[in-house]
């Protein structure tokens, strides 16, 4: 699974961190969560969320997936899991000497992938006071 976005730990489990008029709260799709405190998010079965403070909070922190492809790195745009393919993109204007790249944005350029010729790998920022707290090592994923 790719993860991006915020998300943050509370009691050593790892939830998603969203916020809503200044508000936060930590999302879950275990059900087993309704016993914590979770409710149904916008009545959805599926979906739970409880409200938090951020002193509440083991860490925080916001995860970026990216690749490296011949020692450029892209950041992953999209997935589609029914046809195998990872979109990633890049700002470095170098690459299109190396790399079989096409125009996207302004200074951007993008490459669809097969997921089995990536390894996907996620760097962790902390966020929200976590910045001077040591965190857990980013990780790398390959998907298969």
């Amino acid at each position: 699974m790719i993860r991006k976005g915020r998300f943050a730990l509370k009691n050593s489990k790892e939830y998603e961190l969203i916020s809503y008029h200044r508000q936060y709260y930590l999302k879950s799709n275990n059900i087993l969560d309704l016993e914590n405190g979770f409710i149904a998010f916008r009545g959805n079965k599926n979906e739970f969320i409880k409200k938090i403070c951020l002193t509440d909070l083991d860490d925080a922190y916001e995860v970026f997936p990216y690749a490296i492809l011949k020692s450029y790195r892209f950041s992953v745009e999209a997935t589609n899991v029914s046809t195998g393919m990872v979109t990633l993109v890049t700002s470095n204007p170098f690459v299109q000497k190396q790399i079989d790249v096409r125009p996207y944005r302004i200074g951007e350029y993008i490459i669809e992938l097969p997921f089995r010729e990536v390894i996907i790998q996620e760097e962790r920022i902390p966020i929200l006071g976590f910045e001077n707290i040591p965190s857990m090592p980013f990780g790398q994923i390959r998907i298969l």
